[in-house]
């Protein structure tokens, strides 16, 4: 008897991924998975267009449709659009699921327009937020009840090392995507006693003045990152604008080490941030209201332990890796995809 294919793709090694989803099936299905690292000289030397990225999407659309693959899994837009493109050109019918649908900015003009024309391929979508349903759903023109709302789900992040980078009391705030440094650096200048700790990307801080009160790390590991997180009073999530559906991971890993959260009011992170339950929110771009912010909980530390204890309460409730566990093995239910015992009783409990 045949089993079910299931092909990925997805940029990366995507090593959680290749662990999560055969530990549902079991060997009841067949996972394949392909991604972009380079294979050859023309691949590692070429950097744009991202040639192994176009290789990869299309040797996982050919395996898929070759093989009569049950499900294709793709995560990252950039894989989705490239697979779902190749489908739409050379009429290649495979059911296609999109993880982690995502944009820090979006097209347009003709790549929009082209967009649109290969998502329409794609039948399901999970994305992390609710405006992001609601955005994405508008501006692809992709059915509604097509794009599910997933909440961003990982394990406790790693620590390293054990001991504090950064001794003493300090407030942190890490990350990339979609950040207004500015604005956080300017209320830092405006709080010249209280530390702060950015691990940044050198991209962030072009044309900013740091104030001797602000440590910045550059390009910090993943596991340096999180011990200037855990080893903070609490931390702050400066977004760009009040419709920004970014920092996701950043949140979620600081309700998994227990942080309190100040984050600019975006609709992007409501389901994320309560705010007097798990955080406290401030006005875009406005360093006085961060400052207010971050002063209120700096001088209260019962607040902050109250929104600390309730940011893990959240985090293990609704972001947890058994979470995530669960949202994949629904997918794979509803494509009647064979599961493990243990992986049809979470679908059963959601």
């Amino acid at each position: 008897m045949k089993l079910p294919l299931i092909v990925c793709c997805a940029p990366g090694f995507a090593e959680d991924w290749r662990k999560l989803g055969p530990a549902l099936t079991g060997e009841d299905a067949e996972w394949v998975f392909f991604d972009d690292r380079p294979i050859n000289l023309l691949e590692r030397t070429i950097g744009r267009p991202n040639i192994a990225m176009i290789r990869a999407c299309w040797q996982a659309v050919r395996r898929a449709s070759n093989g009569n693959a049950q499900l294709l899994i793709t995560h990252d837009p950039r894989a989705s659009f490239l697979c779902s493109l190749f489908c739409r050109i050379f009429q290649i019918h495979i059911d296609h699921y999109v993880d982690s649908f995502n944009f820090t900015e979006l097209p347009v003009g003709f790549k929009l327009q082209l967009m649109r024309y290969a998502f329409q391929q794609i039948k399901l979508f999970s994305v992390h937020s609710s405006m992001e349903r609601s955005l994405y759903s508008r501006y692809f023109d992709i059915p509604n009840e097509r794009i599910r709302l997933r909440i961003w789900s990982i394990g406790v992040p790693q620590v390293s090392p054990e001991y504090p980078l950064h001794p003493g009391r300090y407030i942190s705030s890490i990350g990339g995507n979609g950040r207004d440094y500015r604005t956080l650096i300017e209320a830092g200048r405006k709080l010249p006693d209280i530390p702060f700790v950015l691990v940044v990307r050198p991209e962030s801080l072009i044309g900013i003045e740091i104030p001797p009160n602000v440590s910045v790390m550059v390009n910090a590991p993943f596991e340096q990152a999180m011990n200037v997180l855990q080893h903070s009073q609490f931390t702050v999530l400066p977004l760009s604008g009040s419709t920004v559906p970014c920092g996701h991971v950043t949140l979620v890993c600081a309700m998994h080490l227990a942080k309190a959260i100040v984050a600019t009011d975006s609709q992007g992170i409501s389901d994320y941030v309560l705010p007097g339950f798990n955080g406290v929110l401030c006005e875009p771009s406005s360093s006085d209201s961060m400052v207010q912010a971050i002063t209120g909980l700096w001088t209260n530390p019962a607040e902050v332990a109250r929104l600390s204890d309730n940011s893990h309460r959240f985090g293990t409730e609704n972001c947890s890796e058994d979470k995530m566990r669960s949202d994949l093995a629904v997918v794979l239910a509803d494509w009647n995809i064979p599961l493990r015992p243990e992986a049809v009783q979470a679908v059963a409990a959601t």
